[in-house]
């Protein structure tokens, strides 16, 4: 062999020499694993860590995709609501305008007689009275009609017959004296009596009967009252006016078709 060729203290030396150099590298190796095993340690901790993370943002996550959904939904059910209304609405608009045409066309006759007759309309009691410039009045107990209404009564019967769709309402009145004779029972019966005489005499002169309704109020509804007994107040009050009928009956069928 060839250490048995070597001196006793070269060999020695080299042994000591060899002995310190592996217990070097085996503490260096020692330490090199020791870091090792506290970096595994470390990033053991921080795949627990990050494990951890993962598992808070998969509920996170979840917990998001669940009120996401919930959002989705009630966005679902807005949209649909919205679109309801907006179908109501639309309905509600064509009704709107639907009920529009027919006050339109019911007050058509009305509103083109009055312009064309050069008239104007009053409102008393919601009704439409035509307010006549030369104003149809009787004598005292009478129901004759006088000479100078022939004008008015001329007026009244151009304006049906140029409008054959319009309707009036002759409306007679008295003065608060009672009457009772052999032609007339009562007030009653005068002031329809003076409304029938305009309601012929409009015939005669050419308007047909179905545009003309005969009505009496007697005495119950005087336009003059600040001196009751007076001559002139009793005057004004032997009066007949005329009401304006619109063709109201669509609109009646209209909202009770609504109603339902």
């Amino acid at each position: 062999m060839i250490f048995s060729k070597l001196p006793i203290g070269i060999l020695v030396i080299a042994l000591v020499f060899a002995s310190c150099v592996s217990n070097k590298k085996f503490t260096e190796l020692e330490s090199e694993r020791n870091a090792l095993a506290e970096s595994v340690s470390n990033l053991e901790e921080k795949v627990g860590m990050l494990e951890t993370d993962k598992n808070q943002l998969s509920s996170t996550n979840d917990e998001m995709t669940e009120k996401l959904a919930s959002v989705e939904g009630q966005l679902q059910e807005t949209e649909q609501r919205v679109s309801r209304v907006n179908s109501q609405m639309e309905d509600n608009q064509s009704q709107i305008t639907m009920l529009r045409k027919e006050i339109q066309s019911a007050f058509s006759d009305v509103e083109k007689a009055v312009s064309e007759s050069g008239q104007r309309i009053t409102e008393i009691e919601d009704m439409l009275y035509l307010d006549l410039e030369n104003p149809i009045n009787f004598t005292t107990g009478s129901s004759r009609l006088n000479r100078e209404d022939n004008e008015t009564l001329g007026e009244l019967a151009d304006m049906l017959k140029k409008n054959p769709g319009l309707s009036l309402i002759i409306e007679g009145h008295t003065d608060d004296r009672p009457i009772n004779n052999a032609r007339f029972r009562d007030n009653w019966d005068l002031s329809v009596a003076r409304s029938v005489a305009i309601v012929r005499k409009l015939i005669s002169l050419g308007v047909e009967p179905k545009q003309l309704t005969a009505a009496g109020k007697a005495e119950f509804h005087p336009t003059a009252t600040d001196d009751p007994k007076s001559a002139a107040t009793r005057s004004a009050n032997r009066r007949s006016e005329v009401i304006m009928v619109p063709q109201i009956g669509r609109l009646y069928k209209l909202n009770k078709n609504q109603g339902t």
